[in-house]
C-alpha cells in the first residue's frame, strides 16, 4: 500500500519536528546548561519544575516568591499581621481613601521576588518578564485576572529613563500577562510629561511632591465613563499610583483600579 510524501509529512512530520525540538533543547541544556532565572544556580534534570511558566526557577527561589497574605486591606492592599484569612478597609484608608478605588498586589517585595524585580528593571533581564506574569496569574482573581476593565494602562516612564533602561517593566509584565487582552493593553494614552526623581531614593512627602503634575493624557476623552486598570511592578507608598489615579479620575474615568507585581509590606 503506497502513500504519497505529502500524506506522509502530514501525517508524521510534526511528531518528527517536536521531536527534533526536544533533541535540540536536550544537546542545548548538555552544553549550556540553564540557571535559575534569579540566583543563578544550576538546574539539574532531577529538580521538581515549577508551575508553567516558572519551569527557569530552582526550588529555593520558587518557594521565596511569596504571594499577597489573604488577610490584606480591601482597598489598598496593605498585609495585616494576623495569620487568619481577613480582607477588610486598613485604618489608613479610612483616615483618608486613595485616589484610585482598588489596588492590589500578587505578592510581597522581599525575598526571591524583590531580586527578580531587580534583575528585570536594573540589570535588562527583560525574559523575566514571562514568569513573573505567570506568577501575577496565579495569585490574581477578577477583576484583575480575567481583567474585568475597559482598559489596561502600564504606568509610563520618561522618555529619558525609557531611552535609558530600553524598555517599560510595566508594559512588558502586562503584555505578558494580558497577552489574550492584548486590545485592551494602551501604553500611548497614560504619560510621563516631565522627568522625576527615582522615587526608591526618596521619603514619603518627597515622593509625593516628586510626581506631582508628572502625567498627563494624550486623549482624555478615551478614558471617560471607562474602568481603568493601572499596572506597575512595585507598590511602594503609592504615591505615583495615585498621581496617575487622580489625572485619570479627572479625566471622567468611571473606576480605577490598580495591580502591581509586589508590595512592600
Amino acid at each position: 500500500m503506497s502513500i504519497s510524501i505529502n500524506r506522509f509529512k502530514s501525517l508524521y512530520y510534526p511528531v518528527w519536528a517536536k521531536a527534533g525540538l526536544f533533541l535540540r533543547q536536550g544537546l542545548a541544556d548538555l552544553v549550556f546548561p540553564p540557571k535559575c532565572l534569579v540566583c543563578g544556580v544550576f538546574l539539574t534534570g532531577n529538580q521538581p519544575s515549577g508551575p508553567d511558566g516558572l519551569a527557569g526557577f530552582c526550588p529555593e527561589c520558587l518557594a521565596g516568591l511569596l504571594p499577597l497574605p489573604q488577610a490584606h486591606c480591601r482597598c489598598c492592599g496593605r498585609p495585616f499581621d494576623t495569620g487568619a484569612p481577613s480582607v477588610h478597609v486598613c485604618a489608613r484608608c479610612r483616615k483618608k481613601h486613595p485616589v484610585y478605588d482598588q489596588a492590589l498586589s500578587a505578592g510581597l517585595y522581599e525575598g526571591a521576588l524583590r531580586s527578580a524585580i531587580h534583575r528585570l528593571k536594573y540589570s535588562g533581564r527583560t525574559e523575566l518578564a514571562r514568569p513573573l506574569a505567570a506568577f501575577m496569574a496565579d495569585h490574581l482573581s477578577p477583576p484583575f485576572f480575567p481583567p474585568q476593565v475597559d482598559l489596561i494602562l502600564p504606568v509610563p516612564l520618561h522618555r529619558k529613563r525609557l531611552r535609558e533602561r530600553g524598555f517599560n517593566q510595566a508594559l512588558l509584565l502586562a503584555r505578558k500577562l494580558y497577552r489574550e487582552y492584548q486590545a485592551l493593553v494602551r501604553f500611548d494614552l497614560l504619560l510621563r510629561t516631565r522627568w522625576t526623581e527615582p522615587q526608591v531614593n526618596l521619603k514619603g512627602p518627597e515622593r509625593l511632591a516628586n510626581v506631582r503634575r508628572a502625567f498627563a493624557l494624550s486623549d482624555p476623552a478615551a478614558v471617560k465613563n471607562r474602568s481603568v486598570l493601572l499596572m506597575d511592578d512595585v507598590y511602594t507608598t503609592g504615591a505615583t499610583i495615585n498621581e496617575c489615579a487622580r489625572v485619570l479620575k479627572k479625566a471622567g474615568a468611571a473606576q480605577v483600579l490598580v495591580l502591581t507585581l509586589a508590595r512592600v509590606a
